[in-house]
């Protein structure tokens, strides 16, 4: 049910609806930061879809695991890769994922559970096998590989390619520019490069001045396959 701020008297009661937490939490927790304040449509797009299951648009917020999930695809797993995620309408040509989903729907799903950035996060990514789910970081998906070994060439894995050394992610939120997220602008969600419009970026920061980025095509789906991406909160947060 959406929740709506002309509801008034008894048919308003924080105890048996957790939804009106949940926006009063993100209230709390933005409070004064211009970049993460909610859109002005929030209340219309959250919706109690279950007990402590909310969705921000097609964005699914799970309170009692913190986890925030949301549907992708497999754009690129062949050649120079500065993404792990970026939106439909962002820089497709050098990511890994796509998804239709807007950035602001993510911002908004993790400060509803009380995420202040900077803060870290665990990124997964799901598919289906033979009726069954496979789930891994996507830290696991991707590789580097010194940019001498593979400058001229497409397929950039190399005898020379090594296992991603950052596991993790610095979720920043987003800037606000004329009244919108610049990551609704750019479309940049997950970046693997310094990028102030991204909403995450990897931790530590791969080196691209002496390393490139690629996917470890066998380790995941071809492209095209529809996936789930999870962002998981590795701690607590006190709003």
């Amino acid at each position: 049910m959406a929740a709506s701020g002309r509801e008034t008297g008894s048919r308003v009661n924080c105890n048996r609806h957790p939804i009106w937490l949940l926006l009063a939490t993100l209230v709390c927790v933005v409070g004064g930061l211009s970049a993460d304040k909610p859109s002005v449509d929030l209340k219309e797009r959250v919706k109690q879809v279950g007990p402590k299951m909310y969705r921000v648009g097609d964005v699914t917020v799970d309170a009692n695991l913190r986890v925030v999930a949301f549907p992708a695809k497999i754009n690129q797993i062949v050649g120079l890769i500065e993404y792990a995620l970026v939106t439909e309408t962002g820089k497709v040509h050098e990511s890994f994922l796509s998804t239709k989903v807007r950035p602001s729907d993510i911002h908004a799903a993790l400060l509803l559970l009380g995420v202040k950035p900077p803060s870290g996060v665990s990124v997964e990514v799901g598919w289906k096998v033979g009726g069954k789910w496979v789930r891994k970081p996507i830290a696991d998906c991707v590789g580097q590989y010194p940019l001498e070994a593979a400058s001229e060439r497409d397929d950039k894995v190399t005898a020379q390619s090594f296992d991603l050394k950052s596991r993790d992610w610095k979720w920043t939120g987003s800037r606000r520019r004329n009244g919108s997220l610049t990551a609704d602008e750019s479309g940049s969600i997950l970046s693997l490069q310094p990028d102030i419009d991204a909403l995450a970026l990897v931790e530590p920061m791969v080196d691209n001045g002496r390393f490139g980025t690629h996917v470890w095509p066998k380790r995941v789906p071809k492209t095209g396959q529809m996936v789930q991406v999870f962002f998981i909160m590795r701690k607590a947060s006190k709003p």
